[in-house]
């Protein structure tokens, strides 16, 4: 079964929502093994609204058309399903009444307005709404001698989630009884490399794959995800294909993917802090506190994360931190000298297993003669030593010391990964 999502509304057009509806709905025809081929927004006007259902109910088996289903005169989907099926929009007088009682009893007297919602066009049937009052369209026949299905719901998330679990979902789930396939996802988030990078190295995985397909997804402007998806009769059977696929692509690109799904690098490495019984402190330069902050945002982080020192002035870092002066008259600042001794410092500040350390030049003017996005990540071990990473960045301000706080954490993670293997 082929479906397509028409959402109705000039407010989404204009940016003045952000269009949830059409993830939720997406993400549920997924779940019942439903392709979706395309999803359409369209402003309140009745001949686009008319020409896109046509349009869809063109190459669509199953059209879901979600908002224009309120009292107002900018309400026209129902007029617009009436004016593609070619039918007249017919007043149903139990859908009347069904309004001025759920009024009644809350003594409110409806006016006209209020009863174009008991209009349906002629060939359709209700389609109820258990925690609202306009009622949705439901059309199960035939159109050019094809079966095609129509289901209208409105806009409001609370009243679409209900109408399209309760009704929507079981009805395609009835339809496809005997050959329903499901469709499952898994996301494989990786940081480190770029898009490009990362489709180099799997481009054969790319263009080849069926069961499950890859494909590539920026997110964020730091992490590249990779999107299997898989389509078979049961969860068993996609999992199993997943899991195949998954380490193929860690055989290629592993030392690059830091977790699956929701998995957030700052989850990924507070878990593995907690795996080795370990505790990380921080030391903060040009990142001046985000490095802290995204840690503190994953749950538990306070069984693994002490806290931090913002040394942004080259006299904290030598008076707190401990960095001697003459590293920072010698190499500056940003260098590896001092991101060293930041990192050192942290650790013993603040008596923890790790520490992170960030320096570098976030522009957009440079203070050390440094290119601007020149950055130096160090990282104190156990055994009282400490590493250092070289990166370049680009991108403005903002982008640069994010860029720089999440390089921290993947330092971190990659160490404690390789620890773990060891």
């Amino acid at each position: 079964m082929k479906a397509e999502i028409l959402c109705v509304g000039s407010e989404l057009l204009l940016g003045q929502i952000t269009d949830t509806n059409a993830v939720y709905m997406a993400q549920g025809l997924a779940r019942a093994g439903v392709d979706l081929h395309r999803k359409t927004t369209v402003g309140d006007n009745l001949d686009r609204i008319s020409d896109a259902i046509s349009s869809s109910l063109s190459r669509a088996d199953c059209l879901i058309v979600t908002g224009g289903l309120g009292p107002t005169t900018d309400d026209l989907t129902r007029e617009a399903i009436a004016k593609s099926l070619g039918v007249s929009l017919d007043y149903d007088e139990r859908l009347a009444q069904n309004l001025r009682d759920f009024f009644a009893k809350r003594n409110y007297k409806i006016g006209e307005t209020f009863l174009r919602q008991a209009y349906l066009p002629n060939g359709t049937h209700e389609l109820p709404n258990p925690v609202g009052t306009a009622p949705g369209v439901w059309f199960d026949g035939e159109i050019g001698g094809q079966p095609k299905l129509i289901f209208a719901v409105p806009g409001v998330p609370r009243e679409m989630k209900a109408m399209f679990d309760g009704t929507i979902i079981p009805a395609l789930l009835e339809k496809s009884e005997g050959e329903r396939m499901i469709i499952v996802s898994r996301v494989l988030r990786t940081f480190g490399i770029g898009e490009s990078g990362l489709a180099d190295q799997v481009e054969d995985i790319l263009t080849t794959a069926q069961n499950p397909t890859v494909a590539p997804l920026i997110f964020g402007n730091t992490e590249v995800h990779l999107r299997l998806t898989a389509k078979t009769r049961t969860e068993e059977e996609a999992t199993k294909l997943l899991d195949e696929m998954e380490d193929r692509i860690r055989g290629r690109v592993g030392q690059y993917i830091f977790g699956r799904d929701e998995q957030t690098l700052p989850q990924v490495v507070v878990g593995a802090l907690k795996g080795h019984k370990a505790t990380l402190s921080v030391a903060e330069s040009l990142t001046g506190g985000m490095l802290g902050a995204f840690l503190t945002e994953a749950t538990g982080a306070s069984l693994v994360f002490l806290g931090g020192i913002i040394a942004y002035a080259p006299g904290l870092k030598i008076g707190i931190l401990g960095v001697p002066e003459f590293e920072v008259e010698t190499n500056t600042v940003v260098s590896e000298q001092v991101a060293r001794e930041m990192a050192l410092g942290a650790q013993k500040q603040l008596n923890s297993s790790y520490a992170l350390s960030t320096t570098g030049e976030a522009g957009p003017d440079s203070a050390t003669g440094a290119p601007v996005g020149t950055v130096y990540i160090g990282l104190a071990l156990p055994d009282k030593t400490a590493i250092v990473e070289k990166r370049e960045f680009f991108g403005d301000r903002e982008a640069i010391r994010r860029r720089s706080s999440l390089a921290a954490l993947d330092l971190l993670r990659r160490h404690l990964h390789d620890n773990l293997e060891a």
